[in-house]
């Protein structure tokens, strides 16, 4: 994979999944029917970190399977993601997202981000962590499908897409 390539495949990623995690982080934010004002920027701020940091380590693991026979391209092509993520979403560059890799099933993913938000809101809301266990799996596999187009599509039709999202929003995972 050329740089160029990996840039492209990469910031495709990226930008799917922002959009995604503001998609589904616009629904776990609707289980704060009254949020206080105060309340709603570390919300947002906690639940886009924490989203990007999960969706980075789906797309990481899909990679490293789907890549497993080219070493380098999967290692530049997951370099490129971190960078991405880390920079687009905040995220904090202490290694403190590294318990994702120790896990291997989305329940296990599921139970550590529950955590993860109810650790960074310091409290737990019922309502917020029922939603995200009920919503996790299409967004899951929205991020397979995303990294499995990053991977598969030609570059000039991931070049279109990516110009494209400046007006659209991709099609939200069904319910």
């Amino acid at each position: 994979m050329t740089q160029e390539e990996t840039r492209l495949r990469a910031l495709y990623l990226f930008l799917a999944c922002s959009q995604a995690v503001d998609q589904f982080k616009a629904r776990l934010i609707a289980t704060f029917p009254s949020a206080p004002l105060t309340v709603r920027p570390l919300l947002e701020r906690s639940l886009k970190r924490e989203l990007g940091l999960l969706f980075r380590y789906w797309i990481t693991r899909q990679v490293w399977q789907q890549l497993d026979a080219r070493e380098e391209d999967a290692k530049s092509l997951n370099l490129a993601v971190l960078r991405l993520f880390t920079e687009g979403f905040k995220l904090a560059r202490d290694g403190s997202g590294l318990r994702y890799a120790e896990l291997s099933t989305l329940a296990e993913d599921v139970n550590e981000l529950s955590h993860r938000i109810t650790n960074a809101l310091g409290m737990e809301h019922q309502p917020l962590l029922a939603e995200l266990h009920g919503a996790i799996l299409p967004w899951h596999d929205a991020v397979m499908k995303y990294t499995m187009e990053a991977l598969e599509l030609p570059l000039e039709q991931l070049s279109s897409r990516v110009k494209e999202w400046a007006g659209r929003e991709p099609e939200p995972p069904p319910h």
